[in-house]
């Protein structure tokens, strides 16, 4: 394949039919690069496209002191090449190669079905995030958990933690800005509006469900927001207050998830992470890791490599 049969097509001119049909049968699609989350995540996306939409990658941008730029977006861990068809390292470093070099600086991070060895212009990194095969029973999915993790289930119970699904998106959003003030500053008010416009359309559209963790009183105490597409749920956005740590309520949360969805030929992706402690607490319920690649470049002159998005 060479690079002249990967296009540039600018956002107004993509059919997002046939982009969305790509994601939907795509080996590695997810919700991340459907055009629907695309639109509402980020301010601009352009895309790579080659053929009739038999592989395509998402282009997030963005222009910043006359300089533009390829990023990752918050709220979305993955993106990269998707195809129904298999997407070799070779086909990966194509697309890399053919992004136009309008864009000086490229921050990219790649989806599971994309191995690539770019050029020497690309520096890598590797990543992890963790996913639970939810099909069997739950009492199998149950006896893989670590004994932190149903220690912590039970301390839950005990503190009368229960768990409930609600479709207030404003009070999901306004809960999980204010536990994430601290621990993700740079995560703006802006962001969050577009986080509430990707869960007002998955509600709608049965894409996703909010699940809470109150106590007895009826406060909130943990959220999370479960993302559905091509048969995987991503656990995208979650936080707990400080009651809610105490009380172990994001374990009872989970679980409680866990035994909603068994045997229905589902993935629960956690969506990380590379921090060791937020790692176990994954693995804690039996979640296996999976690499994907982070790409990086940087075309700007030397005096300006240190600008950032």
């Amino acid at each position: 394949m060479s690079n002249t049969e990967i296009k540039f097509v600018t956002n107004s001119d993509i059919d997002r039919v046939k982009w969305d049909r790509c994601i939907a049968d795509s080996a590695y699609g997810i919700a991340y690069a459907y055009s629907w989350y695309l639109d509402r995540i980020c301010e601009k996306w352009d895309a790579l496209i080659r053929g009739d939409y038999q592989y395509v990658m998402p282009l997030v941008n963005n222009t910043k002191y006359g300089i533009s730029y390829i990023f990752q977006p918050f709220f979305t861990q993955q993106l990269g090449v998707f195809s129904n068809l298999s997407v070799e390292p070779e086909i990966v470093e194509q697309f890399l190669n053919a992004i136009p070099k309008q864009f000086r600086l490229t921050d990219m991070n790649l989806n599971l079905g994309n191995d690539a060895n770019p050029s020497e212009h690309f520096s890598t990194k590797s990543n992890t995030t963790h996913h639970l095969n939810m099909h069997p029973e739950i009492s199998e999915i149950r006896a893989a958990y670590n004994s932190n993790t149903r220690r912590n289930i039970q301390k839950a119970i005990q503190n009368k933690v229960n768990i409930s699904r609600i479709s207030d998106v404003p009070l999901f959003v306004k809960f999980t800005a204010k536990n994430l003030k601290e621990k993700s500053p740079e995560i703006k008010s802006r962001h969050y509006s577009a986080l509430q416009e990707v869960i007002n359309y998955a509600l709608k559209n049965e894409l996703g469900e909010i699940y809470v963790a109150r106590n007895a009183e009826n406060m909130m105490l943990a959220s999370a927001f479960f993302a559905r597409t091509n048969q995987t749920c991503i656990y995208l956005a979650a936080s707990s207050n400080q009651e809610g740590i105490e009380k172990s309520a994001m374990f009872l949360l989970i679980d409680t998830f866990i035994q909603n969805n068994v045997k229905n030929n589902l993935i629960l992706d956690f969506e990380g992470s590379n921090i060791s402690g937020i790692a176990r607490f994954y693995s804690g319920f039996g979640g296996l890791p999976k690499t994907y690649i982070s790409v990086r470049q940087n075309r700007l002159p030397k005096l300006l490599h240190a600008l950032k998005k």
